[in-house]
């Protein structure tokens, strides 16, 4: 009886073990590997959302949290134009809205590979996806 308790107890805590193994070695190994923005073009003002896709599950995040950018930008306060000097804004939700026009402008989603980490981490692999934002 106590040669099968004794194997019982082993075969337990080595399953246990490789558990405990997995599951600490899978998540690191997730990148994200793409990120794609839809809709691909947007008239005037549009609500943009960012999916990512992962080398590991769960392959596809929609919405994906990202840092947005649209542009071009002026480069200088002279080749500002009324009404204002943006072409365009947008939000940290993603809603692109156009200012000085006609133009049509970049929307850039922009994420670290590395999932752990934060949007605002620098230095870091990034993965970018982008967009049309057409100003009338």
């Amino acid at each position: 009886m106590n040669g099968i308790l004794v194997r019982v107890s082993l075969t337990l805590a080595l399953l246990l073990t490789a558990l405990f193994m997995l599951s600490c070695g899978g998540s690191s190994n997730r990148v994200l590997e793409s990120i794609s923005v839809s809709p691909q073009a947007g008239n005037g003002q549009a609500q943009f959302v960012a999916t990512g896709t992962f080398s590991a599950p769960p392959v596809k995040v929609t919405p994906l949290p990202v840092n947005w950018t649209v542009g071009p930008q002026p480069m200088s306060p002279q080749s500002c134009m009324p009404p204002g000097c943006a072409f365009a804004a947008i939000t940290r939700q993603g809603l692109a809205t156009c200012g000085a026009g006609p133009i049509n402008g970049t929307v850039a989603a922009e994420a670290p590979a590395d999932p752990r980490l934060p949007l605002n981490s620098t230095g870091v692999p990034v993965v970018s996806g982008t967009a049309t934002l057409v100003c009338p």
